[in-house]
């Protein structure tokens, strides 16, 4: 090969590294600066209000086209932060233990957020009682805050439920244990729902802003608020930004025929959701902004906070490069 075409090779793959480069960073700039701009928002009218996230551990490492700014201004934007899987439930699979490797690396992802005081929740899934302990167990090790599910639906509360801690919790960080209970569909009604929750101990719920059709309203959140004896606990919504999802009022009946450009290719593994753009205008608009966006309502409906969902997007169009 003579010199000038080895000069021409060289340069072709700098341009190309520096291409792949400058998309990795894009698409994770975006994420950041989207979770950055929906904290931003929801604080500026509710100082106290909490956000925690969920998925995107090495947003937090300065790697892959990351950047010391970006995971900065994610723990800025942050109060919590929730891994799924630690511990059991790897590939999707109730009681599958993670593999070490994946498990060191989420501790070397979660090493900065957790020196920065930002709790960590650990959420496992797990087939018995004895892999719900041993959860708890290196959890607590690790100083994370533990919950398990017997269920990946995330449909029912557990029947083995957390000592009740008698404090108020008007913080993330005050929390020592957490509910996620993300599909109420197993609850005869509107009311077995509200009371199942009402008398659970925990001192943080993760729930959906709907009941079927009809969002929760502020009196209802007000009787989720207060544990059964009397503490304050914290009350936080679901809300996805990295997906749509076809059974959220936002979702427009034209899609089912024909997808906006800025949805992209069907979630296989989870029915009715579909990748984002998440950088996108339009589904910003949707998200927050108006009375009529989603982390909107969230706030009118009295929520202390929103768990950001599939904030770990960024990886789906990372790969697709």
């Amino acid at each position: 090969m003579s010199k000038y075409l080895l000069l021409i090779v060289l340069l072709f793959s700098l341009i190309t590294v520096s291409h792949v480069d400058a998309s990795s960073r894009s698409y994770i700039d975006t994420m950041v600066s989207l979770v950055h701009d929906l904290s931003q928002y929801a604080k500026s009218g509710h100082p106290r209000f909490q956000i925690m996230g969920n998925g995107g551990a090495s947003l937090f490492l300065p790697v892959d086209g990351n950047t010391e700014e970006n995971v900065a201004i994610l723990m800025d934007s942050l109060d919590g932060e929730l891994v799924e899987s630690m511990f059991y439930g790897w590939a999707m699979e109730n009681g599958n233990s993670t593999p070490d490797e994946e498990r060191a690396y989420f501790c070397h992802a979660l090493a900065s957020p957790k020196a920065a005081k930002i709790p960590i929740f650990s959420l496992d899934y797990v087939k018995n009682d004895g892999e719900a302990q041993d959860a708890a167990r290196r959890a607590g090790e690790l100083g994370y805050i533990e919950g398990v599910s017997y269920r990946r639906e995330l449909d029912a509360i557990p029947d083995d439920p957390p000592r009740e801690n008698p404090n108020d919790v008007t913080s993330l960080k005050m929390a020592k244990n957490f509910l996620v209970l993300l599909n109420p569909g197993s609850f005869d009604n509107r009311e077995k729902y509200l009371a199942a929750l009402q008398s659970s101990p925990y001192d943080l719920l993760i729930i959906d802003l709907y009941f079927g059709e009809q969002m929760l309203n502020e009196r209802e959140l007000e009787s989720l608020k207060r544990k059964p004896h009397g503490g304050r606990r914290l009350v936080l919504a679901y809300m996805s930004v990295g997906e749509a999802e076809t059974y959220r009022p936002y979702w427009s009946d034209e899609w089912n025929e024909r997808l906006p450009f800025w949805i992209d290719a069907r979630n296989e593994e989870w029915e009715g959701n579909y990748k984002v753009k998440y950088w996108n205008d339009e589904w910003h608009d949707i998200l927050y902004g108006n009375e009529d966006a989603y982390l909107d309502k969230i706030i009118a409906a009295g929520f202390d906070g929103a768990f950001l969902d599939v904030i770990d997007a960024y990886w789906y169009f990372m790969d697709k490069k």
